[in-house]
Formats: C-alpha cells, sequence, structure tokens
C-alpha cells in the first residue's frame, strides 16, 4: 500500500519516474493529450485523517455529557424533554404564567397585624400553582440540558440562574 508522498504505481495512474515525494502522480483521463494533476497538501490530509480516524478519547462521569449523571444525549426522556423545552407554546406558557404571578403580587394587600382582605386570601390560595408550574419548568429544563458541568447545561446560563434561585426561595 503506498503512503501519502510515495509514488503513486502506473496502475493508478502514475507514470513511472512522476510522482516524487510529496507529491501525487499525473492521472490519465479526459481529452487527449491533457493531464490532470491531483495534489493534497499535508494539512488537507491532516485534517481529512482526523475527521476520518479520530482518537479515541477515554470518557468519565464528569466529561460525559449526561444529564443528571443519568440520561445519555440519546435518551428517549432527554430528547422529549429537550423537545418540550424547545417548543414555542411552552415558553409563551412560561411567559404568561410570568405575567400571571406578576398581577397577583400586584393585587395583593398589605395590611397592618397581618389582617387581610377577602381578595387577598383568595390570591394566596393561587401561589402553590405558581410554584408548581416554576419548578416544573426547572425540573424539566435541567433534565433537558443538565445541571451544571456541561457546555450548555442549566446553570450555565444567567437567565436560569436567577429562575433557580427564585424556584428555590419560593
Amino acid at each position: 500500500m503506498a503512503r501519502f508522498g510515495d509514488e503513486v504505481p502506473a496502475r493508478y495512474g502514475g507514470v513511472p519516474g512522476q510522482g516524487g515525494p510529496g507529491r501525487g502522480g499525473s492521472r490519465q483521463g479526459g481529452p487527449p493529450g491533457a493531464q490532470r494533476m491531483y495534489k493534497q497538501s499535508m494539512a488537507q490530509r491532516a485534517r481529512t485523517m482526523a475527521l476520518y480516524n479520530p482518537i479515541p478519547v477515554r470518557q468519565n462521569c464528569l466529561t460525559v455529557n449526561r444529564s443528571l449523571f443519568l440520561f445519555s444525549e440519546d435518551n428517549l426522556v432527554r430528547k422529549y424533554a429537550k423537545k418540550i423545552t424547545e417548543w414555542p407554546p411552552f415558553e409563551y406558557l412560561i411567559l404568561a404564567t410570568i405575567i400571571a404571578n406578576c398581577i397577583v403580587l400586584a393585587l395583593e394587600q398589605h395590611l397592618p397585624e397581618g389582617d387581610k382582605t377577602p381578595m387577598s386570601e383568595r390570591l394566596d390560595d393561587t401561589e402553590p400553582y405558581f410554584i408548581a408550574i416554576f419548578c416544573f419548568e426547572s425540573g424539566i429544563k435541567i433534565l433537558a440540558l443538565g445541571f451544571a458541568l456541561h457546555k450548555g447545561s442549566y446553570l450555565r446560563n444567567g437567565w436560569n440562574i436567577m429562575d433557580f434561585v427564585v424556584v428555590c426561595t419560593g
């Protein structure tokens, strides 16, 4: 088997004596008398070899992209979680929930000595629903993206950090 830089045998289109080190030989074909030269630089060959013959890298639990150390990228649960988080109606639902929670917080009336109006008592009953929706959102995003260790994980985004702090303190 010929190596890169060796002379190309005549049966592969090379002419004996043509094709020196680092150069491919000429190739027959096309109109009579015309010859085409095929050259490949060392950098192109190195890129090709790296692409098709990658060096295997040992993976450990910190370098493998697994969500919560359980779900690999091709896991069915993680794929569905990614589909849900990237689905535009899901984002709109979360945005509408945030706006509704802001309205509820604005309507609350704080009276002295812990007194509450009937409307404030009804608004307080909505708080567990908002917390459940926000916990579901952060949980599904953590499942889809991973928690903190990998590139692109949940806690590598500033908005998600703020969201996580709000959910934990809620």
